[in-house]
């Protein structure tokens, strides 16, 4: 009976001991990926704040590039695209894209490649509908909100900074993972434990436990939802092997019948109205090439995305035939899920509350990086302490064996301590 109540004993604190490695082992990995990795989280996080609300903050800092005053009739799709081709610096080029006000008193926006196949740049070319003036020209990603965003994105540094971004992302999965791990037993005990944020020098451990655990599922999916669009292609493949994936681009082509004249883009804007008569107008694509085709993209109020078109109508740019049609509606199950990705990751899917709600998120990484760093140096300088003394009495003990050298250099035998002061048995020292 003895004998199975010890190895009943000796299971359980075999279980423990197991337990306790394993809590260690995560508590590494908490620290450390928080300390290292954590950083870039933060600046993540704090550019990510200001992107949720982008094109606000440019029309305020730009009103006199993006805003307009007039009122009255608008011009065509046709006369902005020719004027701004006319205002664009390189004259030869055609528009590739046209895009309508993103408010009611804002400018077109007329799309031009430049650049490098291998480091291509896009020019915007913004036109006043009203007054029928260019209000200017910008190289996207070279002005205050692009150049936050391309740092939010690949960290200013190209294909090699989105792979980073990427990488320190899955990073960051793992210690918000870890970190549920660490407050798992909390909960188990009780709530206030869990959730309790105390006052003195449990503070900062109070507040980092409960701001993580709190804001752990809303992090894990605006840093997953980053991951995908870093990496999206992988995303595509792995989803591919189990799902049918739409291809980005529809392999079209018009046919041009003898002396045919295209559609000008008014034309195929209400041609393929047709097909989403409730739907509001987003952008146009003219044909690129004498077998190119138009595509025009709508916003459905169902959509999703509301800061870009996701119903597109592709059209023979000679007769107006509709190619393809594409919209949420007939998105399959895996379109549908990276249709999801950035209207999670700004909060848009959720209004303009999810907005803020993203917005005050991205304040999240600053406050437990602050919170952590602080916990782990206060738990660091009484060990440092320690080893500190360690080595004071180290260097003592060996001042105290080291013999005394005389005059010359030369190392003798230490002298025989000198006699007591004090009679024997008065009980100093």
């Amino acid at each position: 009976m003895n004998q199975s109540a010890d190895n009943r004993k000796e299971s359980m604190n075999k279980k423990n001991g197991a337990s306790v490695r394993m809590r260690q082992v995560w508590l590494k990995v908490h620290r450390w990926l928080g300390l290292t990795v954590g950083l870039v989280f933060v600046l993540l996080g704090l550019t990510g704040s200001v992107l949720v609300f982008d094109h606000a903050i440019d029309e305020w800092l730009n009103p006199e590039l993006l805003l307009t005053e007039g009122q009255g009739p608008s011009r065509s799709i046709a006369e902005i695209i020719d004027l701004a081709e006319d205002a664009y610096d390189d004259s030869s080029q055609t528009a590739i894209a046209v895009s309508r006000p993103r408010v009611e008193n804002g400018v077109w926006t007329v799309w031009f490649a430049a650049g490098e196949p291998e480091q291509p740049k896009f020019v915007g070319v913004y036109v006043d509908p009203y007054a029928n003036v260019v209000t200017g020209q910008r190289v996207w990603g070279e002005d205050l909100m692009g150049w936050i965003y391309r740092l939010h994105y690949q960290l200013v540094a190209g294909r090699v900074g989105s792979i980073l971004v990427g990488s320190i992302g899955v990073l960051v999965l793992v210690s918000i993972a870890s970190g549920i791990v660490l407050w798992w037993p909390l909960w188990r005990h009780s709530w206030r434990a869990a959730f309790a944020v105390r006052g003195g020098r449990r503070f900062n451990y109070d507040l980092h436990k409960t701001f993580g655990i709190c804001s752990a599922v809303l992090l894990t999916v605006v840093t997953f939802t980053g991951v995908y669009m870093e990496f999206p292609d992988a995303f595509t493949a792995v989803a591919k092997t189990f799902a049918s994936v739409t291809d980005g681009e529809p392999e079209l082509a018009s046919k041009k019948p003898s002396a045919a004249q295209p559609l000008t883009p008014d034309q195929a804007l209400e041609i393929a109205q047709q097909t989403f008569p409730g739907a509001t107008f987003d952008h146009l694509h003219p044909p690129i090439g004498e077998d190119g085709t138009y595509e025009v993209a709508f916003r459905q109020d169902d959509e999703v995305q509301q800061s870009f078109g996701r119903s597109q109508v592709f059209l023979d740019q000679y007769t107006g035939e509709v190619l393809e049609v594409r919209s949420p509606e007939t998105f399959t199950a895996a379109d549908a899920f990276f249709a999801w990705q950035y209207p999670l990751h700004n909060g848009e899917a959720f209004g303009l509350v999810g907005r803020w709600v993203v917005l005050f998120l991205g304040l999240t990484p600053a406050i437990l990086y602050i919170s952590g760093a602080i916990v782990w140096w206060r738990r660091r300088r009484p060990k440092r302490a320690v080893k500190q003394q360690t080595r004071d009495d180290s260097n003592t003990l060996e001042a105290t064996d080291r013999p005394a050298p005389r005059s010359g250099g030369r190392v003798t035998e230490p002298a025989a301590p000198a006699p007591s002061a004090e009679p024997a048995g008065s009980g100093v020292g």
